[in-house]
């Protein structure tokens, strides 16, 4: 140690014992052999003088204590070994005598007796050896008491009656003042204290007779050590330090340090943490070295555990281990003085970053070993790997996060590069090496890959709650980009196996039903499980690249539609089999079909993740997906209702003798016996609707059988089937030339039955519309002709036809039986069909009210517009009123005929008709008197062969006579007309002569 910090040392000690000189000798020993320094103690402790002396403080006092005058001449006499002084007493007053050292010093008092020239002695101190030897000359003779400096207490008055010889004597007051001079003293420097510290826990070791040091002083060298922190103002917390430093470089060698010495320094260090002043000059450079010491010894604790495997995780076991040694380190980190100086290098950061590289070290070791692996043994470590981390890697992460390290995070940021290399490797060698076109070899290999693919969804998912950088990991579906379309291969094969085993008709039993539902073959819940693997086997893998859910989800909707039409077919050739239970084989084969592919209709979205291809794929990628899924779904369910519909017709044909029975009584009449569906044995005339309620009675028993037995969408289908054997069987049993009521209640009796079987539209079938048209009175298809000729002029008003222009409106008369129609003719547009060059034309009009069963000739007249010759575009304004009846106003189909004629020397020409119907003419108001239309003419010519009323009329002319007269009216028109074209076209240059003439 430094001269000047053992003269500091030994110094303070002085100050500090200074009051009891024996223990202060008692002390000093020890110091100067605990710094090895006896030979120079002497010399030591003399520098050390000038930093303590005292001074002695002389005031006169009278008898009671109070102030009194000291006689002049009076002098104090200070006897040192080597020299003396003398100095004058104040008469009053105090007055003060300064030492170096109150040992062997003595105080003598005296009156010195002034010169003959009547001056007064030298005052102050003399060194003479004159003086010295009067003084000791005198002290033989006198006999004057001396006084011991050393046995004045400090801080003290002593109260001293000197006698002063000649019979004078004067009462002193004295007292001893010690006068530190510390702040003279160099204070310690860290170095310094630190090697103090150091020396007097060696010294304690050497002379401790326990085999380990404890760490604990002994007295005086307890005191020694504190009194000298004290005395230079060191703080608690830096002492601590100081202590914790040399302990923790201590030289086992000298002696073993007990464990116990480090705990109870840290536990001290912590307690007095809080009162640490932060600007003591000796708590940053403590620091420093606190942290360099315990650095170092972070080095010496982790060496031992450099191969330690951290990683994967193992057993937390082995933690302990490291934990426990690392106690003591952790316990100096978490000391919140560090916080307080940010620019000092901090010994938990190294801790932690020296943690940190053996865990790095150790994943890169691992990363190495998959680097050698095979491919399945590289599968099989990887979901080891996962497996470990989800289950050993908590104790580890807690671990590691107590200084700060985010074990998992850190462990697969380094091992990233290596797994990514692995795994692509050996999966670009794989896809080298598999046989695609060996089954068993591409199901094995989509078993491996499809689990390791999982396995890393799993691993990237447990690492992502680490937030961690963006790593190759993370990229990881890119690494199976060329791989997931070998999956829907081995999917597609795999699952058309399994559903050509599923359980088949043969062996179900007819009593298969699952509670109160319909009858469903066995095999169906085999079916639908395999197909919700394979969605439950895409949804696992949770796609988040757009090229594997474009594949896959499309792929998925393929493999399902491909695998419903495997068990369809399936399904359809069992139950097509002869067999004694047919019927309830093809109503097993039917639902199972359609519920069979309600169940991939109903959820393909679900199936095919579509959710999670509207949130990653862009627009036109899942514009193809929906496109191709709707169009797969339409094929398969289009082949599947076929299949349906033909075993359906088969269930229906067992069912037919019932429908035989139905349509039979259907087309009898009431006098025909009905002993099938009436519980009666005699014959008798049965009405019309007690024959309707039996047969609807028994098709409702029938329709309630089948819907008991089919699901809804096989319900319809079936009821199709089952109206078009009514239909057949219908036309083979109805009757001809029946009147009107025998088809009216056919019809009616066909349309119940067609709302039992929930069938609402029978476009493809005619029965229904024959049958409404047959029922028909002869009056009802009169007016319904007309009533279809109104309706195609409505259909060509707005073309470019001839037309007529008119202005008509009707009012009511004021018996209100009666309607006026007002009709004005205003003009007509040229005829197409009218060759004008070669013709002359003289246009006039008829009107007419139709038909002539409402409207007879006898009781309405037809007025007539004058003619107008030789016009093409004639213009007539004349204004006609015909009255109609209330009742036959309103009646569909009947209407007014505006009939145009061409004026002849013989006959007149029909040149075209139009027809407007009564119900459509505008009432008459104040604001539109009347309404202009234009009103469609035919031609004359014109064909009824197609119209379906006039085609009726046609058939029933042979037995009712209204309709005999009106087809006769028509054909009798339809000859004149053809008759006088064919007179014209033979004698065309006569009828022109005449028409000239």
């Amino acid at each position: 140690m430094r001269e000047e910090s053992l003269e500091s040392i030994c110094s303070a000690l002085s100050i500090s014992f200074g009051e009891d000189p024996i223990h202060l000798e008692s002390i000093i020993d020890r110091f100067s052999e605990i710094f090895k320094i006896r030979d120079r103690l002497g010399q030591l402790r003399k520098k050390c003088e000038k930093f303590q002396t005292f001074t002695l403080e002389i005031r006169p006092i009278g008898g009671n204590g109070t102030s009194a005058t000291c006689p002049e001449n009076v002098f104090a006499y200070v006897l040192e070994p080597e020299a003396c002084r003398q100095q004058e007493l104040k008469t009053t007053g105090i007055t003060k005598l300064e030492f170096g050292s109150q040992k062997e010093v003595t105080l003598k008092f005296g009156v010195l007796n002034p010169k003959k020239d009547g001056t007064s002695n030298k005052k102050g101190a003399s060194r003479s050896a004159s003086l010295l030897r009067k003084l000791t000359f005198s002290e033989r003779k006198s006999t004057d008491e001396q006084l011991k400096l050393s046995i004045f207490p400090l801080d003290i008055s002593v109260r001293k009656n000197i006698n002063l010889g000649s019979g004078k004597s004067v009462l002193l007051e004295m007292a001893l003042k010690r006068n530190d001079h510390r702040n003279l003293i160099n204070p310690l420097d860290f170095d310094d204290f630190l090697e103090m510290t150091r020396s007097f826990h060696e010294w304690q070791a050497e002379n401790c007779e326990l085999e380990q040091y404890d760490g604990n002083l002994g007295d005086p060298t307890f005191s020694m050590f504190y009194s000298i922190a004290f005395f230079f103002e060191i703080p608690s917390f830096v002492l601590k330090i100081t202590e914790m430093t040399c302990f923790l470089v201590w030289d086992d060698e000298m002696k073993k340090l007990d464990e116990k010495a480090l705990t109870d320094v840290t536990l001290k260090m912590t307690a007095c943490e809080s009162e640490v002043d932060l600007q003591h000059p000796l708590l940053n450079p403590s620091l420093i070295y606190l942290n360099d010491c315990a650095c170092n010894t972070i080095r010496c604790i982790l060496q031992p555990f450099s191969n330690e495997p951290f990683f994967p995780p193992v057993s937390s076991s082995r933690l302990k281990t490291i934990n426990a040694s690392l106690k003591l380190i952790t316990d100096i980190c978490i000391l919140d003085v560090w916080d307080e100086f940010e620019n000092l290098a901090n010994p938990s950061n190294f801790l932690s970053l020296e943690l940190k590289k053996l865990l790095e070290k150790s994943a890169e070791k691992y990363g190495e070993t998959l680097k050698k692996m095979e491919f399945h043994d590289l599968c099989r470590q990887v979901q080891s790997l996962w497996l470990t981390l989800s289950n050993e890697s908590h104790p580890y992460c807690i671990f590691f996060h107590q200084f700060d390290i985010n074990y998992i995070g850190a462990a697969m940021l380094k091992l990233d590069l290596s797994l990514a290399k692995s795994i692509r490797r050996s999966l670009i060698n794989q896809l080298e090496e598999i046989n695609h076109r060996n089954p068993t070899e591409l199901e094995n290999f989509t078993k491996t890959t499809m689990r390791l693919f999982v396995t890393l969804r799993n691993l990237l998912n447990l690492i992502e709650t680490f937030h961690l950088p963006d790593c190759r990991l993370f990229h990881f579906e890119e690494w199976f980009k060329e791989i997931t379309v070998f999956w829907t291969y081995s999917w597609r094969e795999v699952t058309q196996k399994m559903v050509e085993r599923t359980i088949t008709l043969d062996e179900d039993g007819d009593s298969v039903k699952y509670g109160a539902r319909r009858p469903l073959p066995a095999g169906l819940y085999s079916f639908l499980c395999i197909q919700k693997g394979i969605s439950d086997d895409m949804a696992r893998l949770e796609f988040a690249l757009p090229h594997h859910l474009v594949i896959c989800s499309a792929s998925v909707i393929n493999i399902m539609c491909q695998n419903i039409n495997t068990y369809a077919k399936k399904l359809f050739n069992e139950a097509m089999r002869n067999h004694e239970e047919k019927a309830s084989r093809l109503v097993r084969a039917t639902n199972g079909i359609e519920q069979a592919m309600c169940f991939v209709e109903e959820g393909y979205r679900r199936f095919a993740q579509f959710q999670r291809v509207e949130e990653i794929v862009d627009k036109d990628d899942l514009a193809a997906v929906r496109t191709t899924s709707q169009r797969l779904l339409k094929s398969t369910r289009d082949t599947c209702e076929t299949q349906i519909s033909t075993l359906l017709s088969h269930f229906v044909t067992l069912k037919n003798d019932i429908v035989m029975r139905i349509a039979k009584n259907l087309c009898a009449d009431g006098k025909e016996s009905n002993g099938g569906l009436f519980q009666k044995s005699y014959k008798r005339e049965v009405s019309a609707t007690e024959r309707i309620e039996s047969i609807l009675e028994c098709c409702y028993g029938l329709v309630d059988d089948v819907r008991c037995l089919l699901l809804p969408n096989c319900f319809k289908l079936s009821t199709r089937h089952f109206a078009t054997s009514l239909e057949t069987e219908i036309r083979k049993n109805i009757r001809q030339k029946q009147p009107a009521e025998y088809y009216s209640n056919i019809y009616i009796a066909l349309k119940y039955i067609y709302e039992f079987l929930e069938i609402d539209d029978r476009k493809d079938i005619n029965l229904l519309s024959d049958l409404h048209l047959n029922s028909f009175s002869t009056n009802d298809l009169i007016l319904s002709y007309y009533d279809s000729l109104c309706e195609k002029i409505d259909r060509t008003r707005f073309g470019n036809s001839p037309h007529v222009d008119v202005h008509i409106s009707y009012i009511k008369m004021d018996d209100e039986n009666t309607i006026s129609i007002q009709i004005k003719l205003v003009k007509m547009s040229p005829i197409e069909w009218i060759d004008v060059l070669s013709d002359r034309v003289d246009y006039f009009v008829r009107l007419e009210l139709f038909p002539k069963i409402l409207f007879p000739s006898n009781k309405f007249d037809s007025p007539t517009t004058n003619p107008m010759p030789q016009s093409t575009r004639p213009q007539w304004k004349e204004l006609f009123e015909i009255q109609v009846p209330l009742e036959c106003f309103f009646l569909r189909g009947a209407c007014l005929a505006i009939s145009v004629f061409d004026h002849e020397r013989f006959v007149d020409r029909l040149v075209g008709r139009g027809f407007i119907s009564l119900h459509s003419v505008p009432e008459a108001s104040e604001e539109k008197p009347t309404q202009r239309l234009q009103v469609p003419l035919l031609p004359n010519d014109f064909s009824d062969q197609n119209n379906v009323f006039y085609q009726l009329l046609k058939s029933r002319s042979c037995r009712d006579a209204v309709a005999k007269e009106f087809i006769e009216t028509r054909t009798r028109r339809h000859q004149r007309i053809r008759a006088l074209q064919t007179y014209i076209k033979r004698n065309r240059h006569r009828v022109g002569h005449m028409l000239l003439g």
